[in-house]
């Protein structure tokens, strides 16, 4: 996929948005990190806690800054 893109699924209100780029952080530094679960009997890789925080801080968001007092 290609750089700073958004891929969204579904209809609202049960949309998700996939984003390719995210402020703050590299990929290949949020993938070696990932933290791997099982949902459903399927394996999902999730960015972990410390660059959520990274993310969350550098995009400056006013959501994104409420969000990040709560982790």
């Amino acid at each position: 996929m290609k750089e700073d893109k958004v891929v969204r699924m579904g209809n609202l209100p049960l949309r998700i948005k996939l984003l390719t780029t995210i402020s703050g952080v590299h990929f290949d530094d949020c993938y070696s990190e990932r933290v791997v679960d099982d949902i459903d009997g399927g394996e999902v890789a999730i960015i972990s806690l410390e660059h959520l925080k990274q993310n969350k801080k550098a995009s400056g968001r006013y959501k994104d800054l409420d969000d990040l007092e709560h982790l």
